[in-house]
């Protein structure tokens, strides 16, 4: 009778896992869509973060800009801007009109929260 309920017992988590990777597939295949947030393309590398601030201000309520630059703190001509809702974000994305920032049109798209390596 030992085997019978061993049986019984595997059955029952199996189901849970199953339905734990249907959410996965939906996400983005190398990270996580950060709902509330922008990324901004096209950034020229004299814009500095308080002018993204203010230029999307426009559109919605701006919670954080940032700007990536490498290690010698020079721009890489792209950023991300965090809304305070997720609506502002996705209504920004599908802004028909280009957004431009010192002559430059900014590219604008989902932004995707990269997943660390793990280095243990």
């Amino acid at each position: 009778s030992s085997a019978s309920t061993g049986g019984t017992e595997e059955s029952s988590p199996s189901s849970s896992p199953a339905s734990a990777t249907s959410l996965t597939m939906a996400a983005p295949k190398y990270g996580t869509l950060v709902p509330n947030r922008i990324f901004v393309g096209g950034i020229s590398a004299s814009t500095s973060e308080a002018e993204l601030a203010e230029l999307f201000s426009q559109y919605g309520t701006v919670k954080a800009t940032k700007i990536i630059a490498d290690r010698a703190g020079v721009s890489k001509g792209y950023g991300f801007v965090t809304f305070e809702t997720e609506e502002e974000a996705k209504r920004l994305q599908q802004e028909p009109e280009c957004i431009v920032l010192r002559e430059r049109k900014l590219n604008i798209a989902p932004a995707i929260k990269k997943q660390p390596f793990n280095r243990s």
